[in-house]
């Protein structure tokens, strides 16, 4: 496993280099760079603080209205802040969230927000700027970072920019334009050049939502310094930046190209120079590998979907192996955590709906979501078994607060009709429950959050013959945190044989107590070379459950 590093910059070259990259009589007129163009950073180890957080998605139209309109709105994410998280660690009727990434703000024509109109401003459905201010505010009061989705990508169709660049004006450059259209399609075949004015211009995802010409160094700019806008004089903590491998298009190559890559390098840079603190996770859905050079000095880090189908597909088919080799492949791919780990997210169908609305199911994904490296994050919720599957409406409908009048999201005309099952899956029905699928996402959380080993710890696999146990040590040596993970995905209650050949742990007698009861189960014999073997007796899990057990030496 590569050892934990982040960033920091080499002070003299950082301030003449990174000042170079952010002029405008930029030597590079394309807007495009070269690898040699950017300048290198220095890696030392750190505590980004995006490693000890627990990120919550939320769709803000459909979270809370706190207006009666129907809408989701600023204002009432704000009022819904201490269900999250209500800053007093006393407490424990909380989610435990540590971060909060708002799905897009900015003014849209649509629901959903990912075909912008202005990059400074917030969507008039949703509340004002000074709205957002106050979230900011009352989120960071309580502990909870900010991050917001940036569609930088594309714009909408009636983004003023694209309608000067239609008209053929001086912003014709900003978009990309052909006189006749192209042959080609895009990469699942879809039409990827659309017609307007008698002339061709490419949009990757739809007509409505044309690209930006990225190879514009008035577009770059642009698109730079609206990321510094929020940072500095707004003050959010950070960006999930959507379709970063479509970012510049090579003719008919149009994902994860050359310039692309160059592109969010040279990013990197600017972005460090903003604030080493200022996080980005970049979202394209994609395989590890391909995913794998946007985390390498482009992005902090980015979403693993591959991750995600691995977790569910345990559950669903009962056998961990897949999932174990994933893990694997992705402890040696990036730098340790340095990935985004979710369930499912905003474009997927819901985890409960995949799971065939099995509770069990679901804790136990929640369980392993939270006891793996990663950067976790939770789909709005998620946390009491929300259904849904596609379209996309049906997947952001809204947050099932109460089994009263509109599942409690508004009191008003709801933009969208909650799930039916809302009665029976709600936030103040669960908080009452002690088994609730909410009370086990707590108890995850506090322990991820209080245990250094689940959350910065290292990893490593432990061995077991049944293909339905999947089994792994956490350990953090500056806390003297030591847990050992055990999940059963099996249907049936069982014993397992599980073993480690060795590791860092210093011989001797350890019980294993059980972080969710605060039980000893029994104990286990370390070896001078810090392997074990012979739990069969110690380690018995119903279907469908988790131990975190902390090794505590006798």
């Amino acid at each position: 496993m590569h050892l934990f590093v982040r960033y920091t910059l080499l002070t003299g070259i950082f301030l003449s280099l990174l000042w170079s990259c952010n002029k405008e009589d930029n030597p590079n007129p394309s807007g495009t760079n070269t690898e040699q163009n950017t300048i290198d950073v220095e890696r030392i180890q750190t505590d980004p603080w995006w490693d000890n957080t627990v990120f919550y998605e939320i769709f803000v139209r459909s979270f809370y209205d706190s207006d009666g309109d129907g809408i989701g709105d600023l204002r009432g994410v704000i009022e819904k802040l201490d269900y999250l998280n209500d800053g007093d660690p006393t407490t424990s009727d909380d989610l435990g969230i540590t971060g909060i990434w708002l799905m897009p703000i900015f003014p849209s024509p649509s629901y959903h927000g990912y075909d912008v109109t202005d990059y400074k401003a917030i969507n008039p459905d949703y509340g004002s700027m000074a709205d957002f201010r106050a979230l900011i505010s009352a989120a960071h009061a309580r502990g909870i970072k900010v991050i917001i989705d940036f569609v930088g990508n594309h714009t909408s169709d009636q983004h003023p920019w694209f309608q000067a660049s239609a008209a053929n004006t001086s912003k014709r450059d900003w978009y990309l334009w052909n006189s006749s259209q192209p042959s080609y399609q895009g990469p699942w075949g879809q039409q990827v050049w659309h017609e307007r004015n008698n002339s061709y211009y490419y949009g990757i995802f739809w007509g409505g939502m044309p690209d930006l010409n990225f190879k514009n160094i008035e577009v770059s700019n642009e698109i730079k310094n609206t990321i510094r806008y929020w940072y500095e004089d707004i003050g959010v903590d950070g960006f999930r930046i959507d379709a970063v491998k479509h970012w510049i298009e090579e003719g008919s190559q149009q994902e994860n190209t050359t310039s692309t890559l160059s592109w969010w390098r040279e990013f990197f840079a600017f972005q460090k120079q903003i604030n080493p603190g200022l996080m980005t996770v970049g979202e394209a859905w994609t395989s590890t590998q391909n995913i794998a050079p946007y985390s390498d000095h482009r992005l902090d880090y980015c979403f693993e979907f591959d991750l995600a189908y691995a977790m569910i597909n345990s559950i669903n088919n009962r056998n961990t192996v897949g999932l174990r080799n994933k893990v694997n492949e992705i402890n040696n791919t990036y730098e340790a955590g340095q990935f985004g780990s979710f369930i499912t997210n905003h474009d997927q169908d819901r985890s409960f709906s995949q799971f065939g609305l099995n509770t069990s199911k679901a804790k136990l994904a929640a369980s392993i979501l939270l006891s793996l490296p990663g950067v976790p994050y939770l789909y709005y919720g998620e946390e009491v078994g929300m259904i849904g599957q596609k379209p996309d409406e049906d997947i952001r409908k809204p947050m099932q607060w109460s089994a009263q009048s509109q599942a409690g999201f508004t009191t008003g005309q709801p933009w969208q009709a909650p799930n039916f099952n809302y009665a029976e899956a709600n936030v103040a029905d669960q908080l009452t429950e002690d088994n609730s699928l909410l009370k086990h996402y707590q108890k995850w959380i506090s322990l991820r959050t209080n245990y250094p080993a689940l959350s910065t710890g290292t990893y490593q696999e432990v061995n077991s013959t049944v293909a339905a146990v999947y089994s792994f040590l956490r350990q953090h040596e500056d806390s003297n945190s030591h847990v050992l993970v055990v999940h059963n995905t099996g249907s049936e209650r069982a014993s397992f044989p599980i073993s480690l050949n060795a590791s860092t742990l210093t011989e001797g007698i350890y019980n294993l107590r059980d972080l969710m009861t605060d039980t000893v189960i029994g104990s286990i014999s370390i070896a001078a070379n810090g392997g074990f073997s012979g739990t069969d007796e110690a380690i018995t899990l119903a279907a469908f459950t988790s131990y975190a057990l902390s090794l505590e030496a006798q």
